[in-house]
């Protein structure tokens, strides 16, 4: 299961389990529906992307107690023997209804639905939040960094500041999802057939006696893929020495080295710097590619002052999404044998029963409808059993997003989507 070498059903909350030795103890297991859904949006989000399900089927295919696990319960005195011998053989029997991945959404609305014994539905809902929740978040923000970036390739650069491989690769899909070109994470390259992409280190330059000589050198292995960092020292003179570099290999070999990256500085005056003097040099073929600290807002501002950027890479604000690290995404019962049920506490009121959710469109999506269940064929909310080629996955997003109105999408101040719960 992904980076998971072990069996994965440990992976829950303590108190999963403590409810479900009651229910097993006093025999309360008929079928059970729980609603999982997001209660608000992150400050200048004003949509979401599903995304996780992949991830989630792997999990469920993978669950089970192993021997180790089942001893590791029993040395916490906590559980009987016959409990421990129930999850020993616990195989979750639970159908999925859900949002398909690449489907905007909105804070609020049920996009899953688990249904099955209590038992194994309750058991569930740690690890899915885990799996969902962060799904979502680098989902939603990997399309918000696309949209910002206008159609100009984005990079993941996340691997190093991604807060651990589980992350870094569910970062890197949500990349994949949203049309990013590449990854810098080979793990995920080979996992998620996804393009692997990566240049240099300011070290690099560091262990050679001159500039001119490390750009050489990694020139001479890489040709047409070279790409030189140029701003390990003083960024001006990285470019210039960059051109002379691709000059000389442009004469004498007939290669075109791909281009440079700047990861520090004024990066709009330095690249309109750079793209005048390669012209000026005969090596426009040179791209410009830009790194460092960068994210949605400072993509969309770089580009409005008139930065002349071929490709970005993105790495920390993304991988650990700075401005939204976190979500209230919630995992709550809706119907137990057939009652409908609901939580009232202030705040954190949930509507009772299973429900449908259905989209009002014209041109574009006008509002979301929540109401009771009523099965239709245009309920978002569709039987979930196998997944998606990345490719179907990546043509709904862009339909999606082409329903979307502008103003929704903004990367500061969006507009609200009306959500509309009829109870």
């Amino acid at each position: 299961m992904w980076l998971l070498k072990d069996t994965p059903a440990l992976f829950t909350d303590m108190y999963e389990l403590t409810m479900a030795q009651v229910y097993y103890k006093k025999q309360i297991n008929e079928d059970a529906h729980f609603d999982v859904f997001i209660r608000q949006l992150p400050e200048n989000w004003g949509f979401f992307v599903m995304a996780g399900l992949a991830e989630l089927k792997s999990y469920l295919e993978a669950y089970r107690f192993s021997e180790d696990d089942i001893e590791f319960l029993r040395s916490k005195n906590r559980f009987s023997d016959d409990f421990l011998e129930f999850l020993k053989s616990l195989k979750p029997d639970v159908k999925i209804r859900a949002i398909p991945e690449g489907t905007v959404f909105f804070a609020g609305e049920p996009i899953l639905e688990i249904a099955g014994p209590l038992i194994h539905g309750q058991i569930l809902e740690s690890y899915i939040l885990n799996i969902l929740g962060f799904s979502i978040i680098e989902a939603s923000l990997a399309t918000r960094l696309s949209l910002a970036a206008g159609g100009i390739p984005i990079i993941d650069f996340g691997l190093r500041r991604s807060h651990g491989p589980v992350a870094s690769v569910r970062s890197a899909r949500a990349a994949l999802l949203a049309g990013f070109s590449a990854t810098s994470n080979l793990f995920a390259s080979r996992l998620l057939d996804f393009a692997p992409s990566g240049t240099m280190a300011h070290s690099f330059v560091e262990v050679h006696q001159s500039e001119q000589q490390a750009f050489a050198n990694f020139a001479e292995l890489y040709s047409e893929q070279a790409i030189l960092v140029v701003d390990t020292y003083k960024p001006m003179a990285g470019i210039k020495t960059a051109a002379v570099v691709a000059e000389e290999f442009f004469k004498q070999k007939g290669v075109k080295i791909r281009g440079v990256r700047i990861d520090s500085g004024g990066l709009v005056s330095l690249t309109k710097f750079a793209r005048k003097h390669f012209k000026k040099k005969g090596v426009e073929f040179l791209k410009v590619f830009v790194s460092g600290g960068l994210d949605e807002f400072a993509v969309e501002k770089l580009l409005a002052k008139g930065a002349q950027i071929d490709g970005f890479g993105i790495g920390t604000r993304f991988a650990t999404s700075h401005y939204a690290p976190d979500l209230d995404i919630a995992y709550k019962l809706a119907e137990y044998n057939g009652r409908p049920v609901s939580k009232r506490s202030p705040e954190k009121e949930t509507y009772p029963g299973r429900k449908t959710l259905l989209r009002v469109k014209k041109d574009y999506y006008e509002k979301d409808i929540v109401l009771p269940f009523n099965s239709s064929p245009e309920d978002l909310l569709k039987p979930f059993k196998s997944t998606e080629r990345v490719e179907v996955i990546n043509k709904r997003l862009t339909i999606e997003l082409s329903r979307l109105n502008d103003d929704i999408k903004r990367i500061t101040k969006p507009a609200e989507y009306k959500v509309e719960f009829s109870f």
